[in-house]
């Protein structure tokens, strides 16, 4: 779950998934839209909570349950070693918790100076942030 985001913070991270979700299947969907459906299939606690085991329901929508929400998904700190970091970006979605837990973006890359994380923030106009200083969590989802 992740509670305590207001609307704007859910919608942003939905916003998240269903760019995945979209890119996978192509599908003209729009996100008021995939709204809807997770209101009609348990994808919230309580009024705006988004639920992350949702994922498991969307994924139930694609091709061979394209997008899995792993065990190993939910990382409420900065846990993740740089090294192992760069492997997940080569095999698994990595979505990071940014402004102090306020926030999260698609991370797409690791610059060399090991530290600015390259991302997809369709929240703000930032197409970067550190690892060190902004990161404070991770979403780590699977594809098939």
């Amino acid at each position: 779950m992740l509670l305590g985001l207001n609307r704007i913070q859910v919608a942003l991270t939905l916003t998240l998934i269903l760019t995945l979700t979209l890119t996978l299947i192509g599908d003209a969907s729009i996100p008021g839209s995939f709204n809807a459906w997770l209101r009609s299939h348990q994808g919230y606690v309580g009024a705006n909570d988004f639920e992350e085991a949702a994922v498991d329901r969307v994924s139930s929508l694609l091709p061979n349950g394209t997008v899995l929400w792993p065990k190993d998904g939910m990382h409420v700190t900065n846990d993740i070693p740089l090294d192992e970091l760069r492997l997940y970006l080569e095999r698994r979605v990595v979505i990071a918790n940014v402004m102090k837990g306020r926030h999260f973006v698609l991370v797409v890359g690791v610059m060399p100076d090991g530290d600015t994380l390259l991302v997809n923030d369709p929240g703000f106009s930032r197409t970067t942030y550190s690892y060190e200083w902004d990161v404070v969590g991770w979403r780590i989802f699977d594809m098939r």
